[in-house]
């Protein structure tokens, strides 16, 4: 239910999207930012909730993200959902913000590892060859990212079944209009004020990322890179990405089907507690 009241009194987001990482969110953020259906943050990910001293910044400040707006609120937060590293999250959530609705996008879980392992050796000078990175903290913490049974079971002891909409990132990529209209019903929105929504934007991609200089995808994780993310809308980011991006693709290690095999072997017996979960089949998953 879409939260009621002056827009100074809100002190929640009528929805969150709280990931997968690497499964569809920057698009899905660029979808309700063009909309003018819902307010959303110009940073794109507040992680208000994420640790304390996020969530010392305030009210005032977590207002002013959504420009203390009278539509409703829906944040983009994939860190929520790095329980390993951010163990507090659900509960701060649950206790900030219980009338949330949550939103997951869950990708084939081997394919989204590879995603991120991707990703993150275009922001890293010092990532491991694919063969040798499951061996290693990076590896074990894309590893833990793809466990979408372990990273959701806590939300699903706080929030009802009815209040998580899990959505399959290959139904969203195909049937964009229907999955964006059940999103819009989720949030509480008329499914008719999403019709004309009938396409995601290309957005974040390995393929665009690649495109990027790997010195911007280091500066950006640096302390300094995280201050001016965090208060920089995402409208002057890309803006900076378009200015720096390069004719010619990065290239980056290739993952064989070797690779991909024993990390469905890794990955498999969190699956199926994810299928048995949520109830659904999620068939064209490669695990």
């Amino acid at each position: 239910m879409i939260q009621t009241g002056e827009p100074g009194d809100k002190t929640a987001a009528d929805a969150i999207v709280i990931g997968a990482m690497r499964a569809g969110t920057t698009a899905l953020y660029r979808v309700f930012l063009e909309s003018g259906l819902v307010a959303v943050p110009e940073c794109k990910e507040t992680d208000f909730y994420l640790s304390k001293e996020n969530f010392a910044r305030g009210l005032g400040w977590y207002r002013k993200q959504f420009g203390n707006s009278d539509l409703p609120w829906v944040d983009f937060c994939p860190n929520y959902t790095k329980r390993d590293m951010f163990p507090g999250a659900p509960a701060r959530t649950y206790e900030n913000a219980p009338n949330s609705k949550l939103i997951f996008i869950a990708r084939d879980p081997v394919a989204r590892a590879e995603s991120q392992y991707k990703h993150t050796f275009m922001h890293s000078a010092s990532l491991a060859e694919p063969a040798d990175v499951f061996d290693t903290h990076e590896g074990e913490h894309i590893l833990m990212v793809s466990k979408y049974a372990y990273q959701l079971e806590p939300y699903f002891e706080y929030w009802s079944k009815d209040d998580i909409l899990i959505v399959d990132f290959n139904d969203l990529l195909a049937n964009s209009s229907s999955v964006l209209r059940r999103i819009a019903e989720h949030i509480g929105l008329a499914p008719s004020a999403v019709e004309h929504l009938s396409n995601l934007p290309e957005a974040n991609s390995g393929e665009e990322i690649r495109k990027m200089p790997r010195w911007w995808g280091q500066m950006r994780d640096t302390g300094i890179g995280r201050y001016v993310r965090s208060r920089t809308p995402r409208v002057l980011i890309d803006s900076l990405r378009a200015a720096v991006k390069t004719r010619k693709p990065v290239e980056v290690p290739e993952f064989d089907d070797r690779i991909r095999s024993n990390l469905a072997q890794k990955l498999k017996t969190d699956a199926s507690r994810f299928r048995e979960l949520t109830g659904k089949p999620f068939r064209s998953w490669s695990v």
